[in-house]
């Protein structure tokens, strides 16, 4: 894994993701590409919807979700090269989710940060505000090594995710 610092490293670790080229690229049938920003939650949901309703790799809707899902994960200055290389490689529908498990699993352990247009004054909280809660683990009653308490599962993140 490549070495990085603080909370992106815990939350990376715990989580068992490898971090490929410091967390900027993927790997997909023995070639690297840069992984987009962020993956907009249009085409997550979108795809989480054609599959909800039966839709698969087998149909056109199935297809079209997968693609504007898969297309949102990559760089656009990677795309062209991406999808020529799924052509020319055959690559199959567990080849291409693949892709999209690594690039989310890259993306949600990645820090947060504040938006551009923030105030960067201080947040005034209320003490009980403050108070740190049990992590969901630590709620089931499994223990969390440390630091790994305040960390939150890729699953509970997608879940999150989809219904926030």
């Amino acid at each position: 894994m490549a070495e990085m610092g603080g909370v992106h490293a815990l939350q990376a670790r715990a989580e068992g993701v490898e971090i490929v080229g410091g967390g900027d690229k993927v790997e997909f049938l023995g070639d690297q590409y840069r992984i987009a920003s962020s993956v907009g939650l249009m085409p997550l949901m979108k795809f989480a919807m054609t599959a909800k309703q039966g839709a698969n790799a087998d149909d056109m809707e199935g297809l079209a979700a997968m693609y504007s899902l898969i297309k949102d994960c990559i760089d656009p200055a990677e795309w062209g090269r991406f999808e020529q290389d799924a052509i020319d490689k055959k690559a199959e529908a567990e080849d291409l989710l693949k892709v999209v498990q690594d690039v989310i699993q890259t993306l949600s352990a990645r820090p947060t940060q504040r938006p551009a247009d923030s105030s960067a004054g201080p947040q005034t909280t209320s003490d009980s505000s403050k108070e740190t809660l049990p992590s969901p683990a630590e709620q089931a009653g499994r223990s969390t090594p440390d630091g790994y308490g305040e960390l939150v599962s890729i699953t509970e993140l997608l879940q999150a995710r989809s219904t926030g």
